[in-house]
């Protein structure tokens, strides 16, 4: 008995070892990606470099800009996550300029920037 299982064994380890040898060299697969149309809206507000800079390092200006316009509060608590939670590199002293920039482009403040982007805009159009 012991010798059909140590026969059987080799005989398997033989037959998976020259599957292996047979079996196509593995390829890396190229994709390219559509390139990105979104942005963050413009502000003077400190919060919105700091934004740029960090938030956009893991998200799409789009997934920022398609969340509900909820408080300031939420805003907080969402950058205070990123950190505490996911690991994003945000220095502490920058966590409540980028919720003040979110919470008035993108939250409950909606539109308490609006001026402000439009003057941006203007400013670069300038140039």
């Amino acid at each position: 008995m012991k010798m059909q299982i140590a026969s059987f064994t080799v005989s398997g380890l033989a037959a998976i070892l020259v599957g292996l040898a047979c079996a196509p060299a593995a390829q890396a697969l190229e994709i390219a990606l559509p390139p990105e149309t979104a942005a963050l809206k413009p502000s003077t507000l400190p919060g919105y470099q700091l934004a740029l800079r960090n938030c956009t390092a893991c998200h799409s200006a789009q997934y920022m800009q398609t969340q509900p316009p909820l408080s300031h509060e939420w805003w907080e608590g969402e950058v205070k996550k990123m950190k505490k939670v996911y690991g994003a590199l945000i220095p502490d002293a920058d966590m409540s300029a980028i919720a003040d920039y979110m919470s008035a482009t993108y939250g409950s403040g909606k539109g308490a920037d609006e001026a402000n982007a439009k003057g941006v805009a203007a400013a670069g159009a300038k140039k």
